[in-house]
This record gives C-alpha cells, sequence and structure tokens, in this order.
C-alpha cells in the first residue's frame, strides 16, 4: 500500500482518508473557481467599459473634432476578443447565468443512463476541446510575440494568449462540474 499510516486492520481508515482527501480536492477547486469566477467578471466589466469609452472617444473624434484616433479600432478588437474568450469560459460554470446554448432536445428523450453517458462523453469533447486549445493557444503566442500590432504597435502575443488563458479558466470550470456530480 501507498500509505503505510494507512495500513491497519480494515478499510475504514483508507475510506476515510479518500473521503476527507476528495473533499479537501473540492475545497481547492471550489475555492479556484470562485477566484476564476471573480476574475473572470471584474475583467470582463472593465473590458467592456473601456471598449464603450474607447469606441465613444472614436466616434466623437471623427464626427465632431473631424480628427479620427488611428488607433481606437485596433484595441476595441483586442478588447472584444479578450471579452468574448472570457464570456466563453464563464459560460462553462456551474449555474452560469450566461448558460451556454447546449442541443439537448434530443438527449432529453433519451433513458436517464444514457442520458448519463452521453453527458460524460460530451465533458470528455469539450476538456479535449479546452486542451487543444491550450496547446496550439501556447503555439501562437510563442509565434507572435514578436510581431507588433499595425497601430498600437504591441505584440500580438497579447492576443493571442488570450486562447490559453481561455482554455485553463474553462478547464477550471468543466472540473468544477465534474466534482458536483
Amino acid at each position: 500500500m501507498c500509505y503505510p499510516a494507512l495500513e491497519k486492520k480494515g478499510s475504514y481508515e483508507v475510506n476515510y482518508w479518500v473521503r476527507e482527501r476528495g473533499s479537501l480536492m473540492r475545497v481547492i477547486i471550489k475555492r479556484i473557481v470562485s477566484l476564476f469566477t471573480s476574475v473572470g467578471f471584474v475583467l470582463g466589466v472593465i473590458l467592456m467599459i473601456l471598449m464603450i469609452f474607447t469606441l465613444s472617444a472614436a466616434v466623437c473624434a471623427r464626427y465632431i473634432f473631424n480628427r479620427p484616433i488611428f488607433w481606437t479600432d485596433e484595441f476595441a478588437r483586442i478588447v472584444l476578443i479578450w471579452s468574448i474568450f472570457i464570456g466563453a469560459a464563464l459560460g462553462f460554470r456551474k449555474d452560469s447565468p450566461i448558460d451556454h446554448i447546449r442541443m439537448d432536445f434530443f438527449v432529453s428523450f433519451l433513458p436517464v443512463r444514457l442520458r448519463n453517458i452521453t453527458d460524460k462523453v460530451v465533458w470528455g469533447v469539450t476538456v479535449f476541446f479546452c486542451l487543444t486549445i491550450l496547446v496550439l493557444g501556447m503555439k501562437f503566442f510563442i509565434q507572435t510575440i514578436s510581431i507588433l500590432t499595425s497601430a498600437l504597435e504591441i505584440s500580438q502575443g497579447y492576443i493571442y494568449i488570450s486562447l490559453p488563458i481561455f482554455a485553463i479558466i474553462s478547464l477550471g470550470f468543466l472540473f468544477d462540474l465534474l466534482t458536483h456530480r
């Protein structure tokens, strides 16, 4: 046995250790998910305010003062990309108010056992998708870190790093869903 302290007679001690460790893992996952949720919502609100302010300033500068600000479109596009990925990741939360659309019409007709199997398969495919996004996002980030954007002249890596961040946050929420099943 891997845990010498648990090699006592009977399996009660082993079951207690596994149960306690499982609940500790749930607490850790719950705290991480809570952190992701809080940071995600705050960042989402800040990004939306930045985008509204930037685009409003661009419209005023262009049509009122007849002096367009050249970098606002690029900045708004970067902020929009980040907002999309943060919002999509928050949609993976358990009991999310911004619940993602699920194609569960046909699944609702299945017996409970097949429905549970379908949920697990969908969960596995989604985890695979997030892991793929994580790996590809890191590759894109590494490839574009030295390329500058045209107007802001910042690294395009700042845009592509949103992909692995989305994947990590989504995986955190997906594992939280798994522990609640």
